[in-house]
């Protein structure tokens, strides 16, 4: 991580409301803090480079009053962040409904701090809706696809 990338990661801490924040960027790791005055206090040390986050899933829930998406598995945001369908703005999304995705195979990427993150199916699945919009802002955990496991 170069040192402008630095004083932009720490200006936008300073400017976010968290009080302290981990990053992993090509084997360095940044940790900021905010003491009781308000001032960051950062910390950079190598570390192995981390795998790629994969999504939390959640089981199908029983069938009840719910909405029909309830009914099944879904793929989840591994962090906050931005949510983005493709690669690319002008590319195709990594998948859409009808779609059958493998084990460990990228569904879609999540944008925290300017570093893409990307997503993976945790196993063999159909996509049955997406659940998040394109460029739009997601929680931690938030559901981004509706999903039908594969046995």
């Amino acid at each position: 991580m170069n040192m402008e990338k630095l004083q932009e990661l720490l200006e936008v801490f300073e400017a976010s409301g968290l009080s302290e924040i981990e990053i992993e960027e090509g084997g360095t790791r940044v940790r900021l803090k905010k003491s009781d005055a308000g001032h960051s206090v950062p910390s950079a040390y190598p570390v192995e480079p981390p795998p790629p986050p994969e999504a939390a899933v959640t089981p199908p829930t029983a069938p009840s009053d719910a909405p029909r998406d309830e009914e099944y598995a879904t793929i989840n945001s591994p962090m906050v962040g931005v949510f983005y369908s493709a690669p690319a703005p002008d590319q195709p999304p990594f998948v859409k409904p009808g779609d059958t995705v493998e084990e460990q195979q990228t569904v879609c990427i999540v944008e925290a701090m300017k570093l893409m993150n990307e997503v993976t199916a945790q196993y063999a699945a159909k996509i049955v809706k997406v659940l998040a919009e394109n460029g739009e802002p997601v929680e931690f955990g938030q559901p981004l696809f509706a999903v039908e496991p594969l046995e």
